[in-house]
């Protein structure tokens, strides 16, 4: 079992906790734990899974919090937690996975914030924050994501504004839907490729169009 690359447990709805013996699946790159809609916390031990790429956890709605240590998985490219209804934030450590690509927080209604630093995710491509709910600030420093080719944050009812150096982004599918954005920022013009979704209430700044 030790080589195992691939497990993918899903919908185990009665399931609360977790073997520790998990982190001994030192070789495994792909864990679904999609629909563990009793399980409580995530272990730590999990973040001894050194060859872990995609980690799945959709729909776990008991769980409140992420392993501090969630840093340690160098080569996480995707990491879903899509319908975590009581995860309360995402661990600073985050910042560290340096080869991370799509990071999913859609429906994850109690997140109140994001780690400062999480522009130092340089390969993240897609950052999915539909209708955190909870959410009122996108940090500033998702200027520096220099790969990312979708923002997501669509029904995130309290964000009322972006960053303002986020014209430095290109090529960028930005969807602001049912935000309380009401302005862009300026820099926004200067963005090339840029694919806006939005609501009728959006100011743009002059020469915009």
């Amino acid at each position: 079992m030790t080589r195992l690359k691939c497990l993918a447990i899903s919908r185990c709805h009665q399931v609360q906790k977790l073997p520790e013996e998990f982190g001994c699946l030192e070789c495994l790159e792909e864990l679904d734990l999609t629909g563990y809609e009793s399980l409580q916390d995530i272990l730590n031990s999990i973040c001894k899974m050194k060859s872990l790429k995609r980690l799945y956890l959709s729909d776990c709605r008991q769980v409140r919090k992420l392993p501090e240590e969630l840093g340690c998985l160098q080569c996480l490219e995707e990491l879903v937690l899509r319908g975590c209804r009581s995860l309360l934030d995402i661990p600073n450590s985050i910042c560290k996975i340096k080869c991370l690509q799509n990071l999913n927080l859609s429906g994850c209604i109690r997140v109140g914030k994001l780690p400062e630093e999480l522009g130092c995710l340089e390969c993240l491509k897609v950052l999915n924050l539909r209708e955190c709910a909870s959410l009122q600030d996108i940090p500033s420093s998702i200027s520096k994501m220099k790969s990312l080719r979708g923002l997501y944050l669509c029904h995130c009812i309290r964000v009322e504004k972006l960053p303002e150096e986020l014209g430095s982004l290109e090529c960028l599918t930005l969807s602001i839907d049912g935000t309380a954005i009401s302005c862009l920022p300026q820099s926004i013009y200067q963005m090339k490729g840029l694919n806006l979704e939005w609501s009728d209430e959006c100011f743009f700044p002059d020469g915009f169009f």
